[in-house]
């Protein structure tokens, strides 16, 4: 029988042999997961935390987790944002098919002096553009895109829309018209193109978008865009992102940038309806139209040039772009 001595040591003994075993047990895991602590960064602790979160039960209410709902709410929208991307993607052509879709059908226009662009709206030769682009013009000649010049007659004008149609002394049809939209359905935003005979630069496609679709000046409203336009732009064509002509470009605001101006294709449509119904059988309801080659204007026709603009306010002035 041991002394009571020798068992209290033995007690003692084995207390301090269990507290060093859970102290180096405990010591142990805390070293173990410190280099993990330290080697997760800011945005791997989200990772990780969005892992765990995404492998827990679904949960309800308050309990919901932050970033499961972002996460769902991310992927919800890339789900509804697929079909719709696809689905556009196949209605809007490329740019490049659209920038030669527009050329096809937009056609030089020269007179006498000045230059500019109009849009074949009638395969028969019925050529869209500007009133002040063949003012007063004895000789009047329209270029087909990739085709040689032709002779043309100013059939009607309407010196209040600064238009014109004119009519080609043709052989045969023209390869291609235009497809007319309606300027109607533009919102800001909306990307469009145009083109034109910049610097005598014909058939030069530009791109912008649509700053304001209806600003009115003088009483009339224009689709106001961004476009880079110059001299030489007056009459052609501003297109849609779906290739559809819905707009005349008339003219720039001087000493500015970016602020050009395009008459709604709706106003030309609604002006020239009985030519456009009837190719080639319209009547010249104005005075000299029917002149081959020559642009006799009415006496109430604005001069091409400066023409005084109600907005912006502060005394701006338009220009022309011949």
């Amino acid at each position: 029988m041991r002394p009571a001595t020798s068992r209290g040591r033995s007690n003692l003994q084995l207390g301090i042999n269990v507290a060093l075993s859970l102290a180096s047990f405990s010591l142990g895991v805390m070293v173990s997961r410190a280099p993990l602590a330290a080697a997760i960064g800011p945005s791997e602790k989200e990772l990780v935390s969005g892992a765990v979160v995404s492998a827990a039960p679904a949960v309800s209410g308050a309990e919901a987790s932050p970033v499961a709902a972002t996460g769902e709410a991310r992927a919800l929208a890339a789900t509804e944002e697929a079909p719709r991307t696809a689905k556009n993607a196949d209605s809007e052509p490329t740019w490049a098919q659209l920038a030669a879709r527009s050329q096809s059908w937009t056609a030089a226009v020269r007179a006498d002096m000045n230059y500019g662009a109009g849009v074949v709206v009638d395969r028969a030769g019925l050529v869209l553009t500007n009133l002040h682009v063949v003012s007063n013009a004895h000789s009047v000649t329209i270029t087909p895109f990739g085709g040689a010049p032709i002779t043309a007659k100013v059939l009607d004008t309407d010196a209040d829309l600064d238009l014109a149609l004119l009519s080609a002394d043709l052989s045969s049809p023209l390869s291609v018209a235009a497809d007319l939209g309606s300027s109607a359905a533009l919102g800001v935003g909306d990307e469009v193109l145009a083109v034109g005979s910049p610097r005598k630069m014909f058939f030069s496609v530009s791109r912008g978008m649509v700053s304001f679709p209806n600003r009115l000046l003088e009483g009339v409203e224009y689709v106001q865009t961004d476009l880079p336009i110059n001299e030489g732009n007056s009459g052609g064509p501003l297109v849609d992102r779906q290739g559809r002509v819905v707009g005349i470009v008339s003219f720039i605001l001087r000493d500015s940038q970016g602020l050009s101006f395009a008459l709604p294709i709706d106003r030309a449509v609604t002006r020239f309806a009985t030519y456009l119904a009837h190719p080639g059988q319209g009547q010249a309801t104005k005075a000299g139209a029917a002149k081959a080659g020559v642009a006799e204007v009415s006496g109430t026709a604005k001069a091409a040039g400066e023409l005084p603009a109600r907005e912006p306010p502060g005394g701006s002035r338009k220009r022309s772009a011949p």
